[in-house]
């Protein structure tokens, strides 16, 4: 995600929106960010410090990454009463994209928002801290790509049609329903498994690693990165879960499986901090159900975004259109239903608890949560393990720090332990730990971009 260019990332919410493109006519344009008024450190970035475009070997990346700004033209228009809003959020998101080329300070936010007093305090403490107003490309990566996605929020919050209008839905159901025949197979092989859970306990081991894996993988499809395509899995998850064993660069499946079994049929609540809707979001249900029908968890709880996040996060709306699909995608196999069902039941029993909060939608880094949302962190307490799901919860696990990536998982999580710790991430952006000698060297020998793309995979686990 730190490669994309903002530009790039605001063609992605034009493009996302049907609603625009009846009213604005742009052709292709060659697009430059104005970094006159930026002092550019020549230095790679420093080990220890946060990511930030103000070193050259970032900037270079996000000028490597812009690419040509175009708005398509599209025949429908869903909106028409709406037609005032959106002519004026058409002329709000282009002023974005001028503020973001110009590197303009980063302005306070002036809707309604639950969550914007917390917002203009983190913009004050920050500009107070570095010393300066916060522009674009001088100050942290994570802050402003995080503050990006809120100002394009805020367009919709000011008008008095769109409120509501989660301008990532298509997209977001359009990657599921994409993803159904990768979703049947791994249906047909986890639901006898749910209806007649293994008595050994080393064949529930072997599951519950598969499944562990097949979560993992299905992190790679995230639209924030795909440019806010529909990233749909195609494959067969079950043949591709082996193939890519040899990518996982930290594997700390038997340490996750330790603890379940430590915790198994003791009552325990395991909380899963989800990342992306679509085929992610089914393999994160798929665990679940797992966890609760073998007894590792009587309780699963889902932290997710309460507003429309990096193209593809999953918010509440997303989880129940996910189970009400799949209770009528029988034509791709009976077992979706099936599923679909026993999500239900698992949500109307209690089983399973739907928790947005405004923490997640924060520039924080996850250090600060102790002091920033006190309940929150005293929530995740509760819980006999946490899973966080994805490379942007990675991210601020890590305080977007540039760590050696032999850095220990422990050390880069800078003393945030509310519980038992496991990420389940693929690697898209800079940030990395936990890494044994030589294995970055290996990996950058191999692919230069190893670190982006998405084809390289870690699950760590940090014990309380």
């Amino acid at each position: 995600m730190i490669l994309l260019s903002f530009i790039n990332i605001i063609e992605v919410i034009i493009q996302t929106v049907e609603w625009i493109s009846p009213f604005v006519n742009v052709g292709s344009a060659e697009q430059s960010v104005n970094m006159s008024s930026t002092v550019v450190m020549d230095v790679v970035t420093p080990v220890g410090v946060q990511l930030s475009a103000k070193y050259k070997n970032l900037l270079e990346r996000f000028k490597k990454a812009e690419k040509t700004f175009c708005i398509p033209e599209l025949k429908s228009f869903v909106f028409e009463n709406a037609k005032q809003d959106v002519e004026i959020a058409i002329k709000s998101v282009l002023e974005l994209k001028d503020e973001i080329k110009s590197n303009k300070p980063l302005s306070q936010f002036t809707s309604n928002g639950s969550d914007v007093s917390l917002w203009n305090q983190f913009l004050e403490r920050q500009a107070q801290k570095e010393g300066n107003s916060l522009k674009w490309f001088n100050t942290v990566w994570l802050y402003v790509e995080c503050y990006m996605y809120r100002r394009v929020r805020q367009i919709f919050e000011l008008s008095s049609t769109l409120k509501s209008y989660d301008h990532y839905q298509k997209t977001k159901e359009s990657s599921l329903l994409a993803s159904l025949d990768a979703c049947a197979t791994l249906s047909n092989y986890l639901t006898p498994q749910l209806n007649n859970p293994a008595v050994e306990e080393e064949d529930t081991k072997k599951q519950l690693i598969k499944l562990l894996k097949l979560n993992l993988w299905g992190n790679r499809f995230d639209m924030s990165i795909s440019l806010g395509s529909a990233s749909a899995a195609t494959s067969d998850p079950l043949t591709l879960v082996n193939q890519l064993e040899y990518f996982i660069l930290v594997d700390d499946s038997l340490k996750i499986w330790s603890k379940l079994l430590d915790i198994r049929n003791k009552n325990s609540t395991i909380d899963f901090v989800c990342d992306n809707a679509g085929y992610e979001l089914f393999t994160d249900l798929c665990l679940a159900d797992f966890l609760v029908t073998y007894g590792f968890a009587s309780r699963i709880r889902f932290h997710i975004k309460v507003l429309p996040w990096f193209v593809s996060d999953a918010m509440v709306h997303d989880v129940t259109w996910t189970v009400d699909t799949l209770k009528n995608a029988g034509f791709h196999s009976a077992h979706l239903p099936e599923l679909g069902s026993r999500w239900q039941n698992h949500i109307d029993s209690d089983a399973w608890e739907l928790i947005p909060s405004d923490f997640w939608t924060l520039p924080y880094e996850y250090w600060a949560m102790k002091e920033v949302d006190s309940k929150l962190y005293s929530k995740l307490c509760e819980a006999a393990m946490i899973l966080f799901k994805g490379d942007l919860n990675y991210r601020k696990l890590m305080g977007e720090v540039n760590w050696l990536a032999t850095e220990s998982f422990h050390n880069a999580l800078q003393g945030f332990h509310p519980s038992n710790i496991a990420a389940l991430r693929t690697i898209k952006a800079d940030v990395v730990s936990g890494l044994k000698p030589g294995l970055a060297e290996a990996a950058a020998a191999r692919d230069p971009q190893w670190n982006f793309a998405g084809d390289y995979g870690l699950i760590q686990y940090d014990g309380k």
